[in-house]
């Protein structure tokens, strides 16, 4: 399952928990290019409960879409408790044109007001 809801300043939030299917990839999709519309650049808190997979072919359009949407990305923050996740996430940041963070679960508000810009 993922979810996103996007506050009024423009924050999006995602929640991935469990296997992430077509529908879902759809709706994101959906709701992020209609945020486009509205503000140059978004911020993103993607909290990760449980990542329970995602079809190949999903995948591979999942990083289609994202790499040819960077530039319109700001600040990323990665909350999880799944210990596997942080190291990917930073190696991956290193190598994009966002800032990424990633932050403890207990780390919510956190990583919030971080996404915002106000850390």
């Amino acid at each position: 399952m993922l979810g996103i809801d996007v506050a009024s300043d423009g924050l999006v939030e995602l929640v991935v928990d469990g296997a992430i299917s077509r529908e879902d990839f759809d709706s994101v999709v959906t709701t992020l290019e209609a945020q486009f519309e509205t503000h140059q650049k978004l911020n993103v808190v993607e909290i990760v409960r449980k990542f329970g997979g995602i079809a190949p072919a999903l995948w591979w359009r999942d990083v289609k879409w994202s790499f040819g949407h960077l530039d319109r990305f700001g600040r990323c923050a990665i909350v999880t408790d799944a210990g596997w996740i942080g190291p990917v996430a930073r190696a991956l940041g290193a190598m994009l044109p966002i800032e990424l963070r990633t932050f403890h679960i207990d780390g919510l508000e956190a990583a919030r007001a971080w996404a915002r810009g106000s850390d």
